[in-house]
């Protein structure tokens, strides 16, 4: 019975750092690359990315918001179904952070946001 009880602690222990171990390594594969705008290419797609501007220009209605950014260079950005804080961020001249992923929509790259942050 105690050899029983002394493997049964050991397994569950295992199973236990094993757990944390698969957690982390998660957490690093979705974790935002940060890049500049520049930086972005075809072999971005699909990525999550994180980028830092200027809000550019701005179009809203009820069900998408698309923007600009632009540091040392320019990229379309989408938000599908904004809240009222999207709405309030995005201003033309707001220093944002982007968190997205990078897709192509007609021919174009442009990241389509899960996050944006007002920076000023």
């Amino acid at each position: 019975m105690l050899l029983r009880e002394y493997w049964l602690n050991r397994l569950s222990i295992f199973c236990a750092v094993l757990g944390v171990l698969l957690i982390g390594a998660y957490s690093m594969l979705e974790s935002p690359k940060n890049v500049s705008i520049a930086e972005i290419n075809e072999q971005n797609l699909g990525e999550k990315v994180r980028v830092r501007g200027i809000v550019s220009f701005v179009r809203l209605n009820d069900s998408i918001a698309i923007f600009g950014i632009e540091s040392n260079a320019k990229i379309k950005c989408v938000i599908f179904n904004p809240g009222i804080e999207e709405r309030i961020i995005l201003q033309k001249g707001s220093i944002v952070e982007v968190i997205g992923k990078v897709q192509r929509y007609k021919g174009s790259l442009e990241i389509v946001v899960e996050k944006v942050e007002l920076l000023d």
